[in-house]
């Protein structure tokens, strides 16, 4: 069960770091100049942009990175 339960932290972190070097800047740069949006809350294809599927990825592998800890920590 201890080793189960590192595979999984181990893979819920290299995750988690794979997707955040990923990750796009949020700092405004000179596209903000042109008034350009991204993305829109509440259009038709909200939750399928990258960045909110990267945003829901890191949540889930840091639930379960956290929750494997635990888990772990309890043994």
């Amino acid at each position: 069960m201890q080793t189960f339960l590192s595979i999984v932290i181990i893979v819920a972190s290299i995750i988690d770091i794979i997707v955040v070097a990923q990750m796009e800047s949020e700092q405004a740069g000179l596209g903000t100049l042109q008034g350009s949006e991204e993305g829109n809350l509440w259009g038709a294809h909200r939750g399928s942009s990258k960045k909110e599927i990267q945003n829901r990825v890191i949540i889930v592998t840091s639930i379960v990175f956290v929750v494997a800890l635990i888990i772990l920590a309890a043994i």
